[in-house]
């Protein structure tokens, strides 16, 4: 539904009637179906009521300039909306203006600054200003850039954020949306849905006591029931059978992904790999590695066949290992019933 703005900008030949009796189609009187211009020409006389019959494609033509306008009218509509979504926008940038602003640069580099409570965030603006331009140049919000409390780096991580639902509301709301949550990012970050953006924040700080932190001691609580030490550089899950399993090596530049060790009800550490790196393909993501190792080490004698084990049973450097401490694994693999020689990551790896 247009106001009148909208209805003034539409040229007259196309804007919707004003009264019912006043549309362009065809006109019947003028030109009447043909059967009855060659009635004297047919065989027999036409039943009563057959001048009545409908022409379907009379009916077409007379609804297409109607159809036309309804279209018209849907994309007035979400210009419409598009400029409340302005004024949500704005209602924001107003009220948190200490912490949401306009950087220094102008297009195309200009971002929009969002001072977050654990980090700072540039949103690039071109982007977006070019997908309102021609929406079809390119598909989703940018990727926005994250940085550390108190300074701006060159090397910023990226954070994907792409609002689930969002293909029904103006795209200047998901613009507020986004700079809402960003405001609120120790929420975001808690987000079960938003792991790019909890990565970026992880990449940017570091497993190590800064402002995330805490969140993230809780996320791997909620969300694995695993503990961190980043004091010791580590993070520890419970296994089956007794076992705790400990990613370590957080804090040594010389690991490239994490080590891996073991513990039965509170005694010594024993170490299974150096660096995981050399012997699991998924050997840096904590959402494969900590469900996995929860059920370990069950799980290298049932051979499930399950996607998220798959990788760790496949390591003979791991599971030759745990087989010198676990002698249910080490007697399946003296009967044959585990053959090593098999299995993917060999010693050569």
């Amino acid at each position: 539904v247009m106001d009148e703005r909208w209805i003034s900008k539409v040229p007259a030949r196309v804007r919707r009637p004003n009264s019912q009796n006043s549309h362009v189609g065809v006109n019947e009187k003028a030109h009447p179906p043909r059967w009855q211009t060659s009635e004297k020409n047919l065989p027999y006389t036409p039943k009563q009521g057959a001048n009545n019959m409908t022409n379907k494609t009379a009916k077409s033509k007379n609804g297409r300039h109607q159809r036309t306008q309804n279209l018209l009218d849907a994309i007035a509509e979400t210009q419409r909306l598009n400029l409340v979504g302005i004024e949500f926008l704005r209602g924001i940038i107003e009220d948190h203006s200490d912490r949401v602003y306009h950087g220094v640069l102008e297009r195309p580099k200009s971002n929009l600054i969002v001072r977050g409570e654990l980090a700072n965030y540039c949103i690039p603006l071109e982007r977006i200003i070019q997908a309102f331009t021609n929406p079809f140049s390119g598909h989703g919000l940018p990727a926005i850039e994250v940085h550390p409390l108190g300074k701006w780096v060159r090397d910023h991580a990226p954070a994907c954020i792409q609002p689930n639902g969002h293909s029904d509301i103006p795209g200047t709301d998901s613009v507020g949306i986004l700079v809402a949550a960003l405001i609120s990012d120790r929420d975001l970050f808690s987000e079960p849905t938003q792991a790019p953006f909890r990565d970026a924040l992880m990449r940017t700080y570091g497993m190590i006591h800064s402002p995330v932190s805490d969140l993230y001691t809780d996320f791997l609580e909620k969300q694995y029931g695993a503990t961190i030490d980043y004091d010791a550089g580590e993070i520890s899950i419970k296994g089956t059978h007794g076992f705790t399993w400990h990613l370590g090596g957080i804090n040594d530049p010389e690991v490239s992904s994490y080590s891996l060790s073991s513990s039965v009800r509170g005694g010594p550490q024993r170490r299974h790999t150096e660096d995981t790196y050399h012997c699991l393909t998924f050997c840096k993501e904590l959402n494969y590695l900590l469900p996995a190792l929860a059920k370990a080490p069950r799980l290298f004698l049932d051979g499930e066949d399950d996607d998220i084990v798959e990788d760790l049973t496949d390591s003979k450097e791991i599971i030759s290992s745990v087989a010198k401490h676990w002698a249910p694994l080490r007697r399946a693999i003296e009967s044959g019933e585990i053959d090593l020689s098999s299995l993917v990551w060999g010693d050569d790896e």
